[in-house]
């Protein structure tokens, strides 16, 4: 076993070695492939914008790692979602659809307020459901950027949620990348889990948002958010469906929930249901995107709205009522609700 870590901390005097670090496993870790000579420009040293300049340097040791036992939330009330939910977004009504279809649970997305300070002060003042005219259920997203996520302290999600009333919200996100050297990887998930205990105060229901590169940690954080109190768990998926992670992170959570065999599992950001052991709920907002891009969903699959294979196409739909596919072409509105009424129709 190495004595020293590529991350530069001695192991045996580490917090995090044997208790949750097994030392170096990887040698997709950038610090360990910079310390090969292999740099990426803009990411790693010696650019001076590498954010993981320190984990070079051996007098690299973080104080406390230590995460107790989580605290039971205030609000123990079990969510009934459906099998797709769609995002939606708060600054385009073109993805508002609740008059038209019945959409029991949407989700919106925190990102947004954070961005736009305007839109805060005004769904702050009126809560969301009377901003968007929605009746339903709503799910905070808490899955950000990076950048939005280091601005944000416990007591910041606390008061915006109080202010924006949703019905229910995901514990924080944090940021796990697998070329990330180990300790950091482990630091963002403890970061999370100790953020998650905060929402033990909230009055309305809360999702446990799952985070991890390996196995052992990513069953950590899923025992954390049970230990919380969590009923439902949620795993950030677009990424890593894209990468062909998936299904790893979805076996690591099932390990831990044999025997919750109740408990939903949201896959965020995939539209696609998916097959197998638990139950399964999924979201997105690819209809929408894809609407505005000019696609046109049939069932399983997606054409541009002007490609000459679907051009006689005729859909009886709510939002085509006999349209050809090419006349909506200039109908993003319309284009979008036949998508999500495709999407919904996917999970029967």
């Amino acid at each position: 076993m190495k004595i020293r870590g590529d991350c530069g901390k001695d192991c045996l005097r580490c917090g995090l070695f044997r208790t949750f670090c097994p030392g170096c496993i990887t040698r997709i870790c950038l610090v360990a492939k910079c310390k090969r000579g292999i740099s990426y420009t803009g990411i790693t040293h010696p650019r001076e914008s590498c954010r993981l300049r320190e984990y070079c340097a051996s007098s690299v040791i973080r104080a406390d790692y230590a995460i107790g036992t989580m605290p039971r939330l205030k609000i123990k009330e079990k969510i009934e979602l459906p099998k797709f939910i769609p995002v939606v977004r708060l600054t385009d009504k073109k993805s508002w659809f609740w008059n038209d279809i019945s959409l029991p649970w949407i989700i919106v997305r925190l990102a947004e307020l954070i961005k736009d300070k305007a839109l805060m002060q005004s769904i702050s003042s009126r809560g969301l459901h009377d901003f968007l005219g929605f009746d339903g259920k709503i799910l905070l997203s808490t899955v950000m950027e990076d950048e939005l996520l280091d601005k944000l302290t416990p007591d910041d999600y606390i008061g915006m949620i109080n202010d924006i009333r949703p019905d229910a919200t995901m514990t924080p996100d944090s940021y796990t990348y697998q070329d990330d050297p180990l300790c950091l990887s482990w630091e963002q998930t403890l970061k999370q889990a100790a953020y998650s205990s905060t929402f033990s105060e909230l009055d309305i229901p809360v999702v446990g948002l799952i985070k991890g590169v390996i196995w052992k940690q990513i069953a950590w954080s899923a025992k954390k958010a049970i230990e919380l109190g969590c009923d439902s768990l949620v795993i950030p998926s677009r990424e890593l469906a894209k990468l062909g992670l998936l299904d790893g992170m979805i076996s690591a959570v099932m390990s831990v929930l044999r025997k919750s065999e109740d408990a939903q599992v949201l896959l965020y950001g995939l539209s696609y249901p998916r097959r197998g052991r638990g139950k399964f709920v999924c979201s997105g907002l690819s209809w929408f995107i894809g609407a505005k891009k000019g696609f046109y969903y049939k069932g399983n699959r997606s054409s541009l709205v002007t490609d000459a294979g679907i051009k006689s196409e005729e859909c009886r739909c709510a939002a085509c009522k006999g349209r050809m596919a090419p006349e909506l072409k200039d109908d993003i509105r319309s284009l979008a609700l036949h998508n999500l009424l495709q999407t919904v129709g996917r999970f029967g």
